[in-house]
């Protein structure tokens, strides 16, 4: 596997900052996709547009678990507790704080003030990006124990895992809403099986795709139903919503089969296909410097998404083909910007990004 010259994988931070890209392109589509007529030329070109991005939350999962669930990597509930959590913890205080001052000055010049309790629960739960903070400090915390699994762990008992979580926790919910099928959700709850919940099937994903080799004929299987993922993610969400008359968001969720098995390909197809060589020593450095700020500007991102669609330049300011690209590259550029400055602050890049 290609390295940079301070030893990172190129594979890895070429997939990283083209999902950095993808959610930013997701949040844009975001600020319309839900208020648009669902047979209007524009919501079905951003149907397309956000269904081909809802791989990259999963991707940016499967990039931790395959870092921190690695046996080589220094990994202890020293350096978790003491270096990784704090860091995550006061990233999102000090921007959940300021998302929240942000938020209650909107309401104020809005003529609706928030009081101290709706401030305080705007600053504790976090921005609707600041979920994933949350949701990654819940997966450090489990992975001294998972990797206990991995290392005494072999291939096929890392497959039976991914297998269990695949049917458990992507596939058995879709059923929950079909009355003649509610007896398999209902059962599978019966079965209590919450250690299969969240988001640990990407974690331990990523340490599998990237451990593992697969035969050519493997690969093809891969790739074919990461596609079939993504038109089923397309499709499914064009004929739920226009069974509602409004936007349908059921296949667009993270964990779900469709979302997963895209974002399964994608991850395999940078690991063998995507080592920068086509970049060159400039391209690749460039993806490297971005990669290592993706936090930063994953934090900072939402709030100049909002601002540009404060000044009229959302998804739909024009043919969403181009509005998306441009808004998205704007937003990326000041977010990148921003948070170099920012890092330049002592401690900030450390404790803030």
């Amino acid at each position: 596997m290609e390295q940079t010259k301070e030893g990172r994988l190129v594979y890895a931070d070429l997939l990283r900052a083209a999902a950095l890209i993808a959610v930013i392109a997701l949040h844009v589509c975001g600020n319309n996709w839900q208020g648009l007529e669902v047979r209007s030329a524009d919501w079905q070109i951003l149907n397309v547009i956000d269904s081909l991005t809802r791989w990259c939350v999963p991707a940016f999962v499967m990039l931790s678990g395959m870092f921190f669930l690695d046996p080589s990597r220094p990994v202890t509930y020293r350096s978790l507790f003491r270096k990784s959590l704090p860091r995550l913890a006061t990233a999102f205080l000090f921007w959940s704080f300021l998302y929240a001052l942000f938020t209650s000055l909107l309401n104020w010049r809005g003529g609706a003030p928030d009081d101290l309790w709706s401030f305080f629960l705007n600053f504790i739960y976090g921005h609707y990006h600041l979920w994933f903070v949350y949701m990654v400090m819940g997966l450090y915390l489990i992975t001294p124990i998972l990797r206990k699994f991995v290392m005494g762990a072999g291939r096929r008992d890392i497959e039976y895992l991914l297998l269990l979580y695949f049917l458990f926790t992507l596939v058995v919910p879709l059923f929950g809403n079909s009355p003649r099928l509610q007896v398999i959700s209902g059962v599978v709850h019966r079965l209590d099986l919450k250690l299969l919940g969240g988001y640990i099937g990407y974690f331990v994903a990523g340490y599998y795709l990237k451990t593992f080799d697969f035969q050519p004929k493997t690969k093809k299987i891969i790739y074919a139903l990461g596609l079939a993922g993504l038109g089923v993610t397309i499709v499914c969400t064009w004929i739920d919503s226009m069974a509602w008359d409004a936007p349908n968001e059921k296949w667009y969720l993270y964990l779900t089969p469709n979302v997963a098995l895209t974002a399964f390909a994608l991850f395999l197809f940078f690991k063998e296909h995507c080592q920068g060589r086509s970049l060159g020593p400039k391209g690749v450095a460039l993806c490297s410097r971005i990669a290592q700020r993706s936090f930063g500007v994953y934090l900072v991102h939402a709030f100049f998404n909002n601002r540009l669609v404060a000044l009229g330049l959302d998804a739909v300011a024009f043919n969403p083909l181009a509005a998306v690209p441009l808004a998205t590259v704007l937003v990326f550029a000041v977010s990148y910007a921003v948070v170099c400055l920012v890092e330049k602050i002592p401690f900030a890049r450390k404790y803030l990004l």
